[in-house]
């Protein structure tokens, strides 16, 4: 995305130093992402083949309306994250997380770590930013920079009520490798559930959570269909591919069935590594937006009402 936030994970690298050196840790253990953290491939490319239309809208225009998004804003969801270490001691790590408000709670089980984020905490990077594409009418930023000696590298946008980005970070503690990757999403929620069958169309966004291409960032289509009788939705990420390599992901689409949506337009279904969780933003539902997890991927998904 076009905004970083504040990382939550130099407490667990912290944390998971602390606890390396008490056992002695070393090197080993889970590697590295198979990318440099550059920004990625011609956007030309990535245009041509994700079948979008070059940007409708620069990186200037989203720094602008950010800031009102985020003080409107009532709702943050986050993935769970994924990430490894260099060490044999951790060499990977899952911190789960919960969310109320525009508050999340992460924590990691070995460490017991528990930390907070806020949607307050993103940040626009526009020296960094760059934007890529525009699909159903959704322009997509991507960034790298770094931020509290942390290097990351995220996809993502604003819309008009509501945001969402995949996230990836990496950082040296104490010459130990450190890799994690999240989504996230949040903005100004309509307050109540659709009042017809409708359908949103919009972008998802994600990376491997785990394995080769980890940290590759993808772009996919995202579908939501909502059914006023049994108040739930259907939700479909379909034309997976990775930005990165500029290759067709392996998984090519995945799906959910049968989400409830809750009297406030709230959505949740599933566990760590089989979940979406989202919600409708913006007047008459005009949004949606959330994150999701399956099929080893992470990510986020914004859509726009048909």
């Amino acid at each position: 995305m076009s905004v970083h936030s504040r990382s939550f994970f130099l407490a667990i690298i912290g944390t998971s130093t602390i606890l390396l050196s008490a056992c002695g840790g070393g090197g080993g253990g889970g590697g590295s992402t198979t990318h440099q953290f550059g920004q990625g491939g011609d956007v030309g490319a990535i245009q041509t083949l994700t079948n979008a239309a070059p940007p409708a809208e620069t990186v200037a225009d989203q720094i602008a309306r950010g800031p009102g998004i985020l003080s409107r804003a009532d709702s943050l969801v986050v993935s769970s994250a994924h990430g490894e270490t260099q060490s044999s001691e951790i060499p990977t790590f899952i911190a789960r997380s919960s969310c109320s408000g525009t508050v999340c709670r992460f924590t990691e089980r070995r460490t017991g770590l528990s930390l907070t984020l806020r949607l307050s905490d993103l940040e626009f990077a526009p020296g960094n930013s760059q934007s890529v594409s525009t699909k159903h009418d959704i322009t997509l930023i991507r960034s790298v920079g770094s931020f509290q000696d942390i290097n990351f590298r995220a996809l993502g946008t604003w819309m008009q009520h509501s945001g969402f980005t995949v996230q990836m970070e990496r950082s040296t503690i104490q010459d130990i490798l450190v890799d994690a990757r999240y989504g996230m999403a949040g903005g100004d929620l309509t307050g109540s559930q659709p009042l017809s069958n409708a359908t949103w169309q919009g972008l998802m966004v994600g990376t491997p959570a785990t394995g080769a291409g980890r940290g590759d960032r993808l772009q996919g289509d995202a579908t939501l269909t909502y059914s006023f009788n049994n108040q739930s939705l259907d939700a479909a990420f379909t034309n997976i591919w990775n930005i990165d390599s500029l290759t067709a992901h392996s998984v090519a689409a995945v799906r959910f069935t049968d989400v409830p949506v809750d009297r406030r337009g709230r959505f949740e279904a599933g566990l760590t590594g089989n979940k979406i969780q989202g919600g409708f933003y913006g007047p008459s539902h005009i949004e949606a937006a959330g994150i999701f997890e399956q099929s080893n991927m992470v990510g986020a998904f914004g859509t726009k009402k048909q």
